[in-house]
């Protein structure tokens, strides 16, 4: 298995993020090494639908890009399970990720229902939970595929770019 840095190389989804990633050298060195570390890696349709404005702003200063990739790492491993009990994450930027859920994006089918005691008891704790899984939003960005594991940590693609808030320079 690769480390969480050749996981995101090969996921076609996520070049952008990636080539990205590359320009800063010692991101790479670090996703590269022992880890355990969470990405959140946005597809590349999300950098399509930032403004013009704001990708000039973005990759016009280094500094600039390596907070926003860090913005998306955050140390430790957290699959969807351990995301459902968490509130925020501590990214490698040093700010906070918020952690929803957005129940109404997933089509919870027009099945008929067995109300025995046992159905009951997996539609509270499997079904929920299952429903819970596929509505995970990292500051309101949905995660679109999750719990890709590596050596070194775990992966999550998302269908929006994280851009922290950078304190006013005035």
């Amino acid at each position: 298995m690769a480390n969480v840095f050749g996981i995101a190389r090969a996921e076609r989804a996520c070049t952008r993020y990636f080539d990205t990633l590359t320009t800063v050298s010692r991101l790479v060195a670090i996703l590269s090494g022992p880890g355990p570390f969470t990405l959140f890696v946005p597809i590349d349709a999300a950098f399509d639908r930032l403004s013009a404005d704001q990708q000039a702003t973005l990759f016009a200063d280094p500094g600039t890009l390596a907070r926003m990739l860090m913005y998306h790492i955050v140390p430790g491993y957290y699959t969807t399970d351990d995301l459902l009990d968490r509130l925020f994450l501590k990214t490698l930027e040093g700010q906070r990720l918020r952690v929803g859920s957005d129940v109404s994006t997933v089509d919870l089918g027009e099945e008929a229902v067995d109300a025995s005691p046992d159905a009951r008891s997996y539609l509270a704790t499997d079904t929920v939970t299952s429903v819970l899984r596929a509505s995970i939003t990292i500051n309101r960005g949905q995660v679109l595929l999750a719990d890709m594991s590596a050596d070194n940590g775990i992966m999550h693609l998302i269908d929006k770019v994280l851009i922290p808030p950078f304190p006013n320079s005035s």
